[in-house]
């Protein structure tokens, strides 16, 4: 931020405008809501000041709370006449670090504002990063004052910095927002899409929402898709933008171009599966007859003759009825040339399956 520009001048003057975010539901085919995004607006200048920088200042010239407020007045006022003829909800944040420093536990500022644009509470969903409330107890407070005031309780940047699961259950969102840093990459990190298959397993038990944020590409959609996420934002679907009208079409049409092309994925995946399903039941269908016809002490020639010529198999070794191995591992050569620990090792003759 320049350095002649204070937030206290342009709360005098609203010198802010914002921007917003569709976040969508590919179940619905819909823009499920809009996330309202502050920015700084510069006299005689197309720049604008950015969120970090605006809060940053407020921090400074401590008119946080102050600025938070305006901040939600300003986004309420924007999203007023588009909500007239929209069912999309609107996420505003809350600054978590101010919870408890101010009199936002007693005040019902939030409900009053809300109200006084024309909204119900029940389509209003709040966004709070819980990791940077200073206090766990007041953070209880805040959430359960404007959860039964009818508005929706949304964890924004799950996953990051000091993310706790046991202020998650006790919080009770109704919506989890994750974080940037586990959708990346996803659709080629098995550790990633695990994770985010524990955090949709914990939203499903306590009936909230999984909401990957921060998605950039179409194989991230895909790859939460399949993990069972219910809602995505990110620059892969649209920008922010100030001009709701035409955000809203850009979107609408997005929406149709991801739906169609999973839709193809989908169907490409299902057939490269009864493919595979019909060649694992012809190599099956050699092995045994080979297996049937080869003295069990001849079988690891059988097993490396099938493994070289089918090098998508890693290994191979025979059971009896009763669990135990009682052929040797026959790994293939890409497999065999690797070196892992004692615990990731192939199976020996003798081992116990069951």
């Amino acid at each position: 931020m320049k350095s002649n520009i204070r937030v206290l001048e342009i709360m005098d003057k609203e010198q802010i405008c914002t921007f917003f975010q569709p976040i969508i539901s590919l179940k619905t085919g819909s823009v499920f809501a809009y996330e309202a995004l502050v920015r700084g607006v510069l006299p005689d200048s197309p720049d604008l000041i950015t969120p970090c920088e605006l809060f940053s200042r407020a921090r400074e010239e401590t008119v946080s709370h102050e600025f938070d407020r305006l901040c939600r007045k300003k986004a309420l006022e924007q999203f007023r006449s588009f909500h007239t003829t929209s069912t999309a909800l609107l996420f505003m944040n809350i600054n978590t670090a101010i919870i408890g420093t101010g009199d936002d536990m007693d005040s019902p500022h939030i409900s009053t504002i809300t109200r006084q644009m024309g909204f119900v509470p029940e389509h209003v969903g709040l966004e709070l990063i819980e990791s940077r409330a200073h206090s766990a107890d007041d953070l209880i407070t805040f959430v359960n004052r404007y959860r039964s005031s009818g508005f929706l309780i949304v964890i924004d940047d799950f996953g990051c910095e000091h993310s706790n699961i046991d202020r998650l259950i006790q919080i009770h969102p109704d919506i989890i927002k994750i974080d940037r840093t586990l959708i990346s990459g996803i659709a080629d990190d098995p550790y990633r899409q695990s994770i985010i298959k524990s955090i949709r397993s914990l939203a499903q038990m306590t009936g909230a929402l999984c909401l990957a944020e921060g998605v950039e590409t179409i194989d991230e959609i895909r790859a939460c898709h399949v993990l069972g996420v219910d809602l995505f934002q990110g620059f892969a679907i649209a920008c922010p933008s100030p001009d709701l009208e035409t955000l809203e079409q850009h979107t609408r049409t997005r929406i149709r171009e991801v739906q169609h092309s999973i839709r193809k994925d989908a169907l490409d995946s299902l057939r490269i599966r009864r493919r595979l399903t019909g060649d694992i039941h012809i190599l099956a269908d050699w092995l045994l007859r080979q297996i049937r016809s080869t003295p069990l002490d001849e079988l690891h020639s059988v097993f490396e003759e099938f493994i070289a010529i089918n090098r998508e198999i890693e290994c191979v070794y025979l059971l009896d009825t009763s669990g135990i191995q009682i052929s040797e591992t026959i790994c293939s050569p890409v497999m065999a040339a690797q070196e892992k620990p004692t615990m990731f090792s192939p199976a020996k003759k003798g081992a116990d399956h069951s």
